[in-house]
């Protein structure tokens, strides 16, 4: 099969569309298939193609996360397109790239699959004033409602996607397809004599911190601020707790001003962007995962924490419940005391114990989120596809 998958965002780009395009490709290619990546250049407003991946002129947007926006329409690109002759295409972005995409298939005649990777109803208020957002929400609403019919198939990483599209007066089936993280990459077994040691040292670890950590844009949407205010109580319980927030971006500074307000900017440390293929002994170096992020549909970065063995700490989200089992990979928060007590639950677990819910955590993604199976479920959603477009 002959796949063409559309993306405003693509590696080396660090972020969960980015690195779930990726791995779907590299998932499609170990499976015999050939694939074509259309994507942006925010770098440079110009085009090229390597390695399967034809860039297109775009402009860089600052203030979101630096992503690409292209032409809805880009005739030079669309020849190519075409003489590489797609089966199917498959867009994984709403804007210039993703429009682009359903220019291509309405003039090749050909099945599209929509991946909704993002709730957009926590993101509006990055080009809307705060006083229009409600409007805006609703605008983008009737925006999704139409691009969404003119796919064939619909598929996202969890079943929030569904919900999202219900509140936008869509009901329409969605194929849950879960985020893949590369098993084998995301190994303990992977990181380095004296990697973890260099991360203590640079940022004035000891080796008995227990460590906590986030890897993730610095963003409202991710309520970073939640799991501040609950460190606050847990640290008058324990003294050797710290906090890695690994990852950059607008609430940055609004984060680091809450930290000193809460007189916990001595155990909260921001190590600023770091590259996908560094953070290895960013996870190995921490004890726990912690998020307290409502917008997220499958995060690929907790994926990355739980291939490391990593148990997580996930704040109560019943419309993406799934992803963290209650003490076989992780534990559910939904308030103040309970994030304290199962914090101090994995604090305290025998070294024997903590070393068994380790090797579950990282078992829990190994049966289900690689890049091989996601590949093959995609590839049952195109050939469904194809069917139905007859």
């Amino acid at each position: 099969m002959r796949i063409a998958l559309f993306s405003d965002t693509y590696s080396p780009e660090i972020n969960g569309v980015a690195i779930h395009v990726s791995a779907l490709k590299e998932g499609l290619e170990s499976l015999g298939h050939e694939v074509l990546v259309v994507t942006t250049n925010p770098e440079k407003n110009s085009e090229n193609l390597v390695d399967g991946v034809l860039r297109c002129p775009s402009i860089k947007l600052k203030r979101i996360y630096g992503y690409g926006l292209s032409m809805p329409i880009n005739m030079k690109q669309y020849y190519y397109i075409k003489n590489f002759n797609p089966d199917v295409i498959h867009i994984h972005t709403e804007f210039g790239i993703g429009l682009f995409g359903l220019f291509v298939a309405k003039k090749l005649k050909l099945p599209v699959i929509y991946t909704l990777h993002t709730i957009y109803d926590d993101y509006v208020y990055y080009v809307v004033p705060k006083p229009l957002v409600k409007t805006g929400q609703n605008v983008f609403y009737k925006y999704i409602k139409l691009l969404s019919k003119k796919a064939t198939i619909i598929t996202g990483p969890s079943p929030k996607s569904y919900e999202y599209l219900k509140s936008a007066g869509l009901n329409r089936n969605v194929e849950v397809i879960p985020n893949p993280v590369d098993v084998n990459k995301f190994n303990r077994e992977n990181v380095k004599d004296g990697e973890i040691e260099g991360i203590r040292k640079k940022y004035n670890i000891d080796e008995d911190t227990f460590l906590g950590c986030i890897v993730t844009r610095i963003g409202r949407e991710k309520s970073i601020d939640v799991i501040l205010k609950n460190i606050k109580a847990y640290k008058d319980i324990n003294k050797k707790f710290k906090f890695l927030i690994v990852g950059d971006g607008p609430s940055k500074q609004e984060l680091e001003s809450l930290a000193r307000r809460l007189s916990i900017q001595d155990i909260i440390i921001f190590t600023g962007k770091i590259p996908n293929d560094k953070l290895l002994p960013y996870y190995a170096v921490s004890d726990v995962f912690i998020t307290a992020s409502l917008s997220d549909t499958n995060s690929i970065s907790m994926l990355e924490a739980m291939s490391m063995g990593l148990p997580i700490i996930q704040r109560d989200d019943p419309i993406n419940k799934g992803q963290v089992v209650e003490g076989v990979n992780g534990f559910i928060f939904k308030d103040k005391e309970s994030f304290i007590n199962k914090l101090n639950y994995i604090y305290n677990l025998s070294e024997k114990d903590r070393i068994e819910l380790s090797k579950n955590v990282r078992n829990s993604v190994i049966r289900s989120n690689t890049k091989g199976n996601m590949a093959k479920k995609v590839l049952e959603v195109y050939q469904k596809a194809i069917k139905i477009y007859g």
